[in-house]
Order: structure tokens, then C-alpha cells, then sequence
């Protein structure tokens, strides 16, 4: 389908800027709640879902802007979509309410139960929204983690240097003090 010329005052390039500027937003959400929510998911389970559901939301708003919001709503409210688009965004808002209102145990359930269907609904949204589908998703990985390898791999190196500092630390300071 041939995107419209102009949506919200703005080209087909501003909003393409937007859009990259908003999956990069995104990106940067899921990071935060990928490094610093999964490390302490046990203690604070609503670090990891909060930063997941604002990187969920702003990655659909990229898109919304793309291809302009109305035609991203209807898009999504396609009879074909409407299953996938209820449970999304169901899981969304239960993940903020879980996070807001309920603590302890059950708090800590509820939190990881929504955020994990989050998750699902989040891939299944990936897989049906991406031209091309699953292979469409693939090209788009393989091309990411081909991107940011020399990432992964500096901060694995990183990670091996600062725990092999800390377990020097440790050894030595329990040896000293026997």
C-alpha cells in the first residue's frame, strides 16, 4: 500500500526521522529494562515492567507514525489483527496496573504473568506487522545482531574484565583476612 504524502503536517522523511527516532526510544526502554529491571526482577519486579511497557508503547507509536495513526488503528483493528491488538494492549495496562497497585507475592505474580504476556503479544506484533512476516523478521535480526555484534562483544569483554576484578577482590581479601 502507498503511504500517504503527508501525515501530521509532516513527509513521508520527517517521518521516517520520527519513526527511527521512536524505535530508537524504544530501544533504548527495552535496554533499561533488559540491564537494569532483569538484574533486580526478583526484588522489583515493576523496574523491568515499566521500562517493557514504555518501550512496547513507543515501538507501536513508531510505527503509528509511519504509517500515520489512523491507518495504524485500523490496521490493528482488522478483524484478522483484533485478537493480537486486545491481548497487547490488555497486557499493557494490566502490567501498569499490577505495578501500581498490588505488592508482595501476588504483586510480584501478577507483574511477571502480564509482563510475560506482554512479551508473546510484542512478538506475535513483530512477526504480523514486519513485511515479509517471520522472514522479514529474520533479515531484520540477522542484520541488527550483525550490527551490534561489535557491541555484544565489547561489553562481554568488559563484563569478563570486571568479574574477573571482582573475584580477584574477593579471593584475595578472604585469603588476607584467614
Amino acid at each position: 500500500a502507498q503511504l500517504p504524502q503527508k501525515i501530521m503536517g509532516m513527509n513521508y522523511q520527517q517521518r521516517f526521522q520520527m519513526f527511527c527516532t521512536l524505535l530508537f526510544l524504544s530501544a533504548l526502554f527495552f535496554a533499561l529494562g533488559f540491564f537494569v529491571g532483569l538484574p533486580t526482577i526478583a526484588l522489583r519486579p515493576q523496574k523491568f515492567a515499566i521500562c517493557f511497557t514504555f518501550g512496547s508503547l513507543t515501538f507501536m507509536a513508531s510505527f503509528g507514525i509511519l504509517k500515520g495513526p489512523w491507518a495504524h488503528l485500523r490496521g490493528m483493528l482488522s478483524a484478522d489483527r483484533l485478537p493480537f491488538t486486545t491481548i497487547y494492549i490488555a497486557s499493557m495496562l494490566l502490567t501498569l496496573y499490577f505495578t501500581f497497585q498490588f505488592g508482595g507475592a501476588s504483586g510480584y505474580l501478577l507483574v511477571m504473568a502480564s509482563s510475560a504476556l506482554q512479551l508473546l503479544a510484542l512478538l506475535w506484533y513483530l512477526i504480523s506487522f514486519l513485511p515479509g512476516g517471520s522472514a522479514g523478521l529474520s533479515i531484520v535480526l540477522r542484520a541488527m545482531c550483525r550490527i551490534l555484534q561489535p557491541v555484544f562483544v565489547l561489553c562481554a569483554k568488559l563484563h569478563a574484565t570486571v568479574m574477573g576484578y571482582c573475584f580477584t577482590y574477593l579471593t584475595s581479601s578472604s585469603s588476607n583476612s584467614s
